[in-house]
């Protein structure tokens, strides 16, 4: 009797164990082999032209007109067109591989938390396509996790390259070329600084004055390099009031009239310029070194010391 009681026991004991590993197995990280979508839903390149982009509470919108991608929101200005072609070419050419996880609670191991996710929303031919939220880039090359918005299951993706779909600072979007202005097209430019104002003109054969003077062609040159490729260092989405008085200026007449002004900000130790550009609602943001290198006083412009 005794021996029956501990068979029937261990039966029991063995029954419960069986219970308990199906009922609380997780099954986070095993890959399922129910047949996937390649996709959560298909995508034309050539049919998208919206993107709504979010993170960490910001948000940018990036449309297609006349071929060229711009940002429309939060400002309006031309978006970075390799960035955004590298991403809709990620986009079409992705496959889902596997889905790693149905656990609501493994979010943030595969970086879906509010701070680390970007939410990516498709139009396709001025229709919603579809959303998706992306978490950490795999161990795998080119391999990121993805989700739908409103469900737990994690996929793995192949040909989903994190950093085309993916920046940190949303302003990375952003096209950081602001003008391009070539020596030859230079008829004139006008720089104003804090202490002085004088005119460096070009002349018939390609050589720069100042009055009767010829500049340093090792000072000037540096300058000219900047126009032919003028780039911003970053964004700001501010305004700035119309009777403000710039700090520095410069305005390059050549085959139209550009200026550049400069309007200082912040202390000392960590100055900053604000930089607007004639033509342009955004509003740049560049160092102070920055508008040394590009508005020098005339003697310097003179090779004199």
């Amino acid at each position: 009797m005794k021996n029956k009681n501990i068979y029937i026991y261990g039966f029991i004991l063995v029954a419960l164990i069986v219970i308990s590993y199906f009922v609380m197995r997780d099954t986070s990280g095993e890959k399922k082999t129910l047949k996937l979508s390649e996709k959560l839903f298909p995508v034309d390149s050539l049919a998208v032209d919206k993107l709504e982009i979010e993170r960490n509470g910001k948000k940018l919108i990036l449309e297609k007109k006349g071929g060229l991608w711009n940002v429309v929101s939060p400002v309006l200005y031309t978006a970075n067109q390799v960035f955004v072609n590298s991403a809709i070419s990620s986009l079409k050419n992705y496959k889902i591989s596997s889905i790693v996880s149905d656990n609501p609670g493994n979010k943030n191991f595969y970086g879906f938390s509010d701070t680390n996710l970007t939410k990516l929303t498709v139009y396709q031919n001025g229709t919603l396509s579809g959303t998706i939220l992306i978490g950490n880039a795999s161990m795998g090359a080119s391999q990121t996790y993805i989700k739908k918005e409103e469900a737990n299951d994690v996929y793995l993706t192949e040909n989903f390259l994190y950093n085309n779909l993916v920046k940190t600072d949303l302003m990375e979007w952003r096209d950081k070329s602001v003008a391009t202005i070539p020596k030859g097209a230079i008829k004139s430019i006008d720089f104003y600084t804090d202490k002085e104002k004088y005119t460096v003109v070009q002349d018939t054969t390609g050589k720069f004055y100042v009055g009767k003077d010829t500049v340093s062609t090792a000072v000037f040159e540096g300058i000219l390099n900047m126009l032919s490729n003028f780039n911003t260092q970053n964004f700001r989405d501010t305004t700035i009031a119309a009777d403000t008085k710039a700090s520095f200026e410069a305005k390059v007449f050549a085959n139209k009239e550009t200026d550049f002004r400069f309007f200082k900000y912040g202390a000392d130790d960590a100055k900053k310029y604000l930089m607007m550009v004639t033509g342009e609602k955004q509003i740049f943001e560049v160092d102070e070194n920055f508008v040394k290198m590009f508005i020098k006083p005339r003697k310097e412009v003179l090779g004199q010391k």
